[in-house]
């Protein structure tokens, strides 16, 4: 039996990996046997604001000022800050942080992440098919190029100086899940990371900006990550592009009397750790 894959999740601004963590439970519990979803916290801290909630923050830090030595769990954090010429203050530093997880955390097999961590996602995916296409990005030589990634409500990034990280289309095969009812990326906005991607598959929820997780969701993810889990990075192996485009979608699912009642129970209980 081949080990679980590994995966770098990336949390949406505002949010951190604690949130993340909790968000992504059914989903990890649905592919305990076939990934472990690795969260990271985004290195800067950002104070909240209006619209922090629907854009997955802690509740605790909604209205109030935050610090460093506010508990990590509620610190809202961010992978970098836009201006108003849309250019992202602090990437440098960010940059230099991702190096320091690839050294010591890595390698990872896939990457997974929601809103500006799936824009984040597509950079990573794309660097790590060249890593000059990032200034300053340094790969341990056991990091190989993803073997996949998930987008969740993700957009291209627009700062201009990232124009070498979009020259190409990125090659590694590329999940990209929107919300139908999302006000924050909309499907125009949406549609931005998914023309970056030559290898592409496109799925849609009935939600709004949020990681779905009804039971069809979480088996859909398990079944199309379980497709890339064949050998190890350094094998080369890689499965056929009809093999992870097949997999049943989750609209092409039934829902198991049992996969209903943990989808209320979940739905009453709020997120597990």
């Amino acid at each position: 039996m081949t080990r679980p894959l590994r995966i770098l999740s990336l949390h949406g601004y505002t949010s951190n990996a604690f949130i993340f963590h909790k968000r992504l439970g059914a989903v990890r519990r649905a592919c305990r046997d076939v990934a472990e979803f690795h969260c990271v916290n985004g290195p800067h801290l950002v104070q909240p604001f209006s619209a922090a909630q629907s854009l997955d923050a802690p509740e605790e830090s909604e209205g109030k000022q935050v610090d460093e030595s506010t508990p990590l769990e509620e610190q809202p954090r961010a992978w970098w800050k836009a201006d108003d010429d849309g250019r992202y203050v602090l990437w440098p530093e960010t940059v230099e942080f991702l190096n320091g997880v690839f050294e010591k955390e890595g390698p990872f097999d896939g990457v997974c992440g929601f809103s500006q961590g799936a824009c984040l996602a597509g950079i990573l995916a794309s660097a790590f098919e060249d890593p000059s296409r990032v200034p300053g990005l340094r790969l341990p030589p056991t990091q190989k190029p993803f073997r996949f990634g998930i987008a969740i409500s993700g957009f291209r990034a627009r700062d201009p100086s990232m124009e070498a990280v979009w020259a190409q289309p990125i090659q590694t095969p590329m999940l990209v899940v929107l919300g139908k009812n999302d006000l924050i990326v909309d499907a125009e906005r949406a549609q931005t990371l998914t023309d970056a991607c030559a290898n592409v598959r496109v799925e849609e929820h009935e939600g709004g900006h949020s990681v779905p997780t009804k039971a069809a969701w979480r088996n859909f993810f398990r079944d199309f990550i379980t497709v890339f889990n064949i050998g190890d990075a350094a094998s080369g192996q890689t499965p056929s592009e009809h093999a992870w485009r097949s997999v049943p979608g989750p609209s092409e699912r039934q829902t198991s009397e049992a996969d209903a009642a943990e989808d209320e129970a979940s739905k009453k209980a709020g997120p597990k750790m």
